[in-house]
């Protein structure tokens, strides 16, 4: 499989498994972390059993989805703000299923997300090769940013070629 169809494959698992994360979320509301947790699971064995992508990759994407909501939870903890400020783009140009997914994991889930906050008080470290969602990177070497507003691939830093970023808060 060439790169740019393994890239697409990931990225539609990625958003599919996310959107799985949101109708379970919505039928427990009241749940805790364990709750999360058990949903990303269950997102991640259904891609596999749909045979959508292998138990590696499927692996990989529950890992950046945990990644991703762990930086939404600190995020939210530290700022006091709304889940959209930490998207840092205009919402028009967000797309608006991606939105409506990750409002619902945020709104539904604020005390997951908190307890999400607790353990990932440290920094999380994106790398090239991973799957990220909509946000802003910053380059750790060179401290260039890159902006994504879809669920993509994150390439080297396009000024130094460097591949270790941390999503940032600046605009």
């Amino acid at each position: 499989m060439n790169e740019q169809k393994l890239e697409k494959k990931l990225v539609a698992a990625y958003d599919k498994m996310m959107g799985r994360i949101g109708k379970l979320l919505d039928k427990a509301e009241q749940e805790a972390l364990p709750i999360l947790q058990k949903n990303i699971e269950h997102a991640k064995q259904q891609a596999i059993e749909l045979k959508e992508i292998s138990k590696e990759e499927a692996d990989k994407i529950a890992d950046y989805i945990r990644r991703d909501l762990h930086d939404a939870a600190d995020y939210l903890e530290q700022s006091g703000s709304e889940f959209s400020t930490w998207l840092h783009f205009d919402l028009e140009l967000v797309e608006d299923r991606i939105l409506e997914v990750f409002s619902k994991v945020a709104d539904k889930t604020r005390l997951e997300l908190a307890q999400l906050a607790a353990q990932a008080k440290h920094s999380q470290e994106y790398h090239t090769g991973e799957i990220t969602s909509i946000g802003t990177l910053a380059c750790q070497s060179c401290d260039t940013l890159m902006h994504f507003k879809k669920t993509g691939r994150i390439p080297p830093c396009p000024k130094c070629h460097k591949t270790l970023f941390v999503r940032t808060r600046r605009k």
